[in-house]
């Protein structure tokens, strides 16, 4: 009876864990939903968006701004968090972790994942005696290191290097709907490799979160929020709690000396606690109190381990390494990085247009983190996510298509602003808006050609357009390239076109403007 006691508290435990990550999926999904118009103020619709440090270091780059450094607390705050405690957040409420471990709990248990075992496991404890146990730099601590260089530089990441990015983006996709791509194929690299490869070995969020955290490990359970800690004299040596770990970490099986874990990458999820069969060796604990300990089997005890391991800690035990397939592959991956934005640089690609508050190309391009909310906040639906047909550069980054529906800033209060979680589009006022200026191609307009057509100059909300006789004629002190007059042309293609600012308003050999565009 005390046997099944303990094991429903072990179990217990994971319960707690799939629920604070099931709830915190679940209203993520809600926030990202309740984005379209109008956006949900209380919370904000992007609250959660604002839980992300890098997309706040992203912004203090682009910005420079107080006011961002304000926006962003919920970023600080878990930076602090994380410090005192660990990379609780990838194991407890990050959503795109909570998706691979559901993908990891599908998999059939013919397809088991690789387990440590045998006389590899014997090496580990060996090399840890003998203080010669190689600490490897992950490779996402090198990718990390160019998702900052490159923001230094202007260039924006964010779009892959950021979980909650990734999975707003994804929500949005799911709901047009369409196929989200890319979290498709980091499920499927989860199911077919390991459920948390990407949090252990790619994730420059998480890498950021593992240095946050080494800054506390020295400090005392009494102090931590949430931390695993281990008995040394009950420890039976048998690995469970290594080969239970999603992340990999031997540190509950190798570690000599009692106290809590000091591992970057440990998340405190408790997996290994729940799977050590000795009763005490491993506790899950808060401030001091135990949440959680390992009473799975009998109490073990052995001999104290030598003291000396204390002492290795602080001497470093062993060297840094990088593998070579690693070196090869963050090679591989600058590679990709610069084929993909020489492509979106190419002199064919030029400005684009965009929603209001963001006319400057390339501080929208440093700033915007393609999180998708603009879009989902429209509620003309005229913005839409690009996709590769201007590099890398541009991929995802929302465009506004004036022949799909006219920009109602001046009605829905600039929503693609209010949602926007970076600031990468300036709020304005109505009459400082300035999209781009329309331009009619002569050629096939209706009115030029002598037929009494002047819809351009009905819908026209803001008298930028005058008739001279049948024609319509652009003010373009008055124009503020909301795109009405595209939008309602009863021509196809187009007879008038929203040009970019800057742009020669020259007319294509086709004489466009494109035919009604669905979505991208």
């Amino acid at each position: 009876m005390k046997e099944r006691a303990r094991r429903r508290k072990a179990r217990g435990i994971r319960i707690a864990r799939r629920s604070v990550q099931i709830a915190f999926l679940a209203f993520f999904v809600v926030l990202a939903f309740k984005a379209s118009y109008p956006p949900l103020q209380t919370p904000p619709a992007n609250a959660l968006l604002r839980l992300d440090p890098l997309a706040g270091i992203y912004s203090l780059i682009s910005s420079r701004s107080t006011e961002v450094l304000a926006a962003f607390w919920p970023a600080w705050a878990l930076l602090g968090l994380t410090m005192l405690s660990s990379r609780f957040f990838c194991g407890w409420l990050c959503p795109l972790g909570t998706c691979f471990d559901a993908v990891g709990a599908l998999k059939p248990r013919a397809l088991k994942y690789y387990r440590p075992h045998g006389r590899y496991m014997k090496s580990l404890l060996a090399q840890e005696e003998k203080g010669a146990a190689p600490r490897r730099i992950r490779l996402k601590y090198l990718i990390l290191a160019v998702v900052l260089g490159l923001g230094l530089a202007g260039v924006n990441l964010l779009y892959f290097a950021s979980p909650l990015v990734v999975m707003n983006r994804s929500i949005y996709y799911v709901l047009l709907p369409q196929v989200p791509l890319f979290l498709l194929l980091l499920l499927l690299l989860a199911f077919v490799y390991r459920p948390r490869f990407w949090c252990e070995e790619l994730c420059p969020m998480g890498a950021l979160m593992s240095l946050v955290s080494l800054a506390g490990k020295r400090l005392s359970a009494r102090f931590s929020p949430l931390s695993v800690v281990k008995d040394s004299d009950a420890c039976i040596d048998c690995g469970a709690c290594y080969k239970n770990c999603d992340f990999g970490i031997a540190e509950p099986y190798v570690k000599r000396d009692s106290g809590k874990l000091r591992s970057a990458d440990c998340t405190a999820c408790g997996d290994c606690v729940s799977a050590c069969p000795a009763s005490g060796a491993l506790e899950l604990e808060s401030f001091g109190g135990k949440l959680h300990s390992s009473r799975w089997a009998r109490e073990k005890t052995r001999e104290a381990a030598a003291t000396s391991s204390s002492a290795r800690a602080e001497s470093g035990h062993g060297g840094l390494t990088v593998t070579r397939r690693e070196f090869v592959g963050s090679l591989g991956f600058g590679a990709v990085l610069l084929a993909g934005y020489g492509v979106g640089l190419r002199e064919l690609s030029g400005p684009v247009l965009r929603m209001p508050g963001a006319q400057n190309e390339s501080e929208f391009l440093a700033a915007c983190n393609r999180c998708c909310e603009c879009t989902r906040a429209c509620p003309a639906h005229c913005i839409k996510p690009m996709g590769l047909e201007d590099g890398f550069q541009k991929l995802w980054t929302p465009r506004f298509y004036p022949r799909t529906a006219g920009c109602v800033f001046d009605q829905c209060d600039q929503a693609c602003a209010r949602v926007c979680p970076v600031t990468a589009i300036e709020r304005l006022k109505p009459e400082d808006v300035k999209i781009g200026h329309a331009v009619v191609n002569k050629q096939t307009c209706l009115g030029w050609r002598g037929r009494p057509c002047l819809v351009c100059m009905e819908r026209c909300r803001f008298n930028a357009i005058k008739a001279d006789g049948l024609r319509p004629v652009v003010l373009g002190e008055k124009c503020t390239g909301c795109g009405a007059c595209e939008e309602t042309c009863p021509t196809d293609p187009a007879s008038i076109r929203i040009f970019e600012l800057g742009k020669t308003s020259s007319w294509p050999s086709d004489a466009g403007g494109g035919r009604r565009r669905g979505g991208i």
